[in-house]
């Protein structure tokens, strides 16, 4: 079994905190009246920066093998 580098367990990191904000969001839009409308500004910034960690991420490991 290969050892996963900082960057590696940073995106493991990154991926945890996701679902965690997630679920929290999730539990946060149902408790809003029906009529409110949920926009999620947030995932303009999150999305991009999983994109980018994951990427390399894959990329360092396929480099290792």
């Amino acid at each position: 079994m290969k050892k996963f580098t900082k960057f590696q367990w940073i995106t493991i990191t990154l991926w945890i905190i996701y679902v965690v904000w997630e679920l929290m969001v999730w539990i946060w839009a149902k408790s809003l009246p029906p009529s409110d409308p949920v926009i999620r500004a947030d995932l303009l910034f999150i999305y991009p920066i999983l994109a980018m960690f994951s990427g390399i991420s894959v990329w360092q490991f396929l480099k290792s093998k």
